[in-house]
């Protein structure tokens, strides 16, 4: 039996727009806390919605750190979060950054926290998701065949190959994928659910 291998161009798939209907609504927040009064053993602080802009977000923590028993206070730090998806809010992030990935989580889902995980919230591929992300899929194999689906491949091969021929060759979706992925043109990472998000590299 004979293998069509085709050459895979994912920057060049169909517009997909996956659903997010099984997808429960993110609301990121983050729990800033006075350093000072850490540091002297008692807790203030509060939960705060992180996706608002950059400098609410500032002022809730410069807020939170003029309400310290000590008054000597200064510096902040975040404590908990939730509602971030796989993306790791370090205690120390900017909050700058941790406003920007919160705003894409709550725009996006959770996807946009896997990718600005998988990048450290690099600002360039924050900005980069958009056109990167290629959806969400069971498995490789459907995120392969309906790149291919798009480009006609099996009526392309019944043309090259006459229609006597063409039930006789099978495309491997599969491999492909994994070849797309080895070559460095996708990214797949798992959700969850077991499913998988599907971003462009190139």
């Amino acid at each position: 039996m004979n293998e069509q291998q085709p050459q895979h161009n994912p920057g060049e798939q169909p517009e997909h727009e996956a659903s997010r209907e099984h997808e429960p609504q993110l609301r990121p927040r983050v729990w800033i806390g006075s350093l000072a009064d850490y540091n002297n053993g008692t807790l203030t602080g509060e939960w705060v919605d992180a996706a608002v802009d950059d400098e609410q977000l500032i002022a809730e923590a410069q807020r939170i750190v003029a309400n310290s028993e000590d008054p000597g206070a200064e510096e902040y730090a975040i404590f908990d979060y939730d509602d971030f998806g796989d993306f790791k809010v370090g205690g120390y992030e900017q909050l700058s950054t941790i406003a920007k990935v919160a705003r894409g989580i709550q725009e996006h889902g959770a996807a946009f926290a896997a990718w600005a995980q998988l990048h450290d919230a690099d600002n360039g591929m924050l900005d980069a998701f958009e056109n990167s992300y290629l959806g969400e899929y069971d498995n490789l194999e459907d995120w392969a065949r309906q790149v291919l689906d798009a480009e006609d491949i099996e009526q392309r091969i019944a043309h090259e190959f006459g229609q006597h021929l063409a039930p006789y060759i099978r495309l491997d979706y599969e491999q492909w994928a994994q070849d797309a992925e080895f070559d460095g043109d996708i990214h797949a990472e798992q959700t969850p659910e077991g499913r998988w998000w599907m971003f462009s590299t190139r």
